[in-house]
């Protein structure tokens, strides 16, 4: 298993995750960073806020990024499949 760590950047910031999470695959964290960033951003448009383009950076115990993930991005997925599945 290895640690994994969920870093949010925004602006130039970063808000680091001083606890990670353990995952079995560098699959298994992407999904779970997927999701975190989904659950973020509901909660923003819920709250009426705006979602910026901030970014979760995935990185490992020594602290090497392993891949990225736009907020936006995630939103515009979402939306490519809720009319891919209304087309049917």
């Amino acid at each position: 298993m290895t640690r994994y760590f969920f870093h949010i950047r925004r602006n130039g910031e970063v808000v680091r995750d001083g606890e990670g999470d353990e995952f079995a695959t560098m699959d298994d964290a992407r999904s779970s960073a997927i999701k975190a960033v989904r659950e973020l951003v509901a909660a923003r448009i819920k709250n009426g806020e705006v979602v910026p383009d901030e970014h979760l950076d995935v990185r490992d115990e020594a602290d090497a990024l392993k891949f990225s993930i736009s907020f936006h991005q995630v939103v515009r997925d979402h939306l490519k499949l809720r009319r891919l599945r209304n087309r049917r």
